[in-house]
């Protein structure tokens, strides 16, 4: 009888697998209301696919999310999703304002002009967690334009990264 459960619990299991809805990621990922969904993220959520799990960038800025925040909210979602060996994020843009629609070859800090934030610059820093944002003042370590990676000295003196969104803005979400 215990084998014949134990059979039961697996074959469970098994089809409970089956059952979950195969989706891909998005080529570009576009935040196109207050949340990032599932449907921003996923070709193929079907149903669930208005179903938010991030807070969106402000317009016409990106941010970056987590591939383990992904596969945790498609699991949970019931959705089969297996990221792609490498891969740590994925970009989040929102449409809107003039900084949409530039385009993706100018991310990149390549002359003076381009400097959203300049070193020695007092930045704010807006750390992004489910639930939760703060902000702190930091210092800029060197120049970067919206969308690179920036390092940062913190108030405590902490050398931190974060994403420029802005001039005299940056970005950390948390995993």
């Amino acid at each position: 009888m215990l084998r014949w459960l134990v059979v039961f619990i697996v074959a469970l299991f098994f089809a409970g697998a089956a059952l979950a809805q195969p989706v891909t990621l998005r080529p570009r990922i576009e935040a196109s209301g207050q949340a990032v969904t599932l449907g921003d993220i996923f070709d193929g959520a079907g149903a669930v696919s208005g179903r938010p799990i991030a807070p969106a960038p402000p317009a016409g800025q990106m941010s970056t999310l987590s591939v383990q925040l992904l596969a945790a909210a498609a699991s949970a979602a019931g959705l089969q999703w297996i990221p792609p060996a490498g891969l740590n994020e994925v970009r989040v843009v929102r449409p809107g304002g003039a900084r949409a629609t530039l385009p993706p070859s100018s991310f990149g800090a390549n002359s003076v002009s381009d400097a959203a934030v300049r070193r020695g610059q007092a930045v704010t820093i807006t750390y992004v967690a489910p639930g939760m944002t703060l902000s702190t003042q930091a210092r800029a370590l060197e120049d970067g334009a919206v969308g690179q990676s920036v390092r940062f000295q913190n108030v405590s003196n902490r050398t931190i990264d974060a994403i420029v969104t802005g001039p005299g803005a940056a970005r950390v979400e948390t995993q």
